[in-house]
C-alpha cells in the first residue's frame, strides 16, 4: 500500500498545500508510517485530518503504542486542529473518552 518513505513525503507536502482544507486516509494498516506524520499532526493549524485504520485488520500492540503516545500528547497539549484518528480497539483505550471529548469540541 505505502512505500517506506510515502508517509514522510506526505507529511512534507501537506504544509505546502495552502488551498487544501481536508486530508483523509482510510483503510490504513501498519504499512502506514504513523510516526513520520506525528510532528505534522501536532503542528497542524489549518487542515482537517482524518486517519482511519482498517477495522478488520488488527494492529500490533507496538504500533498501537505509537499511535496512543501521540493521542496522549494531543490530549495533554491540544493542537489548533485536532486530527480524527480511529483504529481497531481504540474504544477500549484509557485515552479514548478524553480524546473523543476533545475532538468533538473541535479544540
Amino acid at each position: 500500500m505505502f512505500q517506506a518513505d510515502t508517509s514522510q513525503k506526505v507529511a512534507g507536502l501537506l504544509p505546502l498545500l495552502k488551498e487544501l482544507s481536508t486530508f483523509i486516509l482510510c483503510d490504513l494498516t501498519e504499512a502506514f508510517d504513523f510516526a513520520s506524520m506525528a510532528d505534522f499532526l501536532l503542528k497542524n493549524e489549518n487542515l482537517f485530518i482524518c486517519l482511519a485504520y482498517n477495522e478488520n485488520i488488527p494492529l500490533s500492540s507496538g504500533y498501537k503504542e505509537i499511535v496512543e503516545s501521540l493521542i496522549v500528547k494531543i490530549v495533554e497539549t491540544p493542537p489548533k486542529r485536532i486530527p480524527h484518528i480511529t483504529f481497531p480497539g481504540f474504544e477500549n483505550s484509557i485515552y479514548y473518552n478524553d480524546y473523543q471529548k476533545l475532538f468533538k469540541l473541535g479544540k
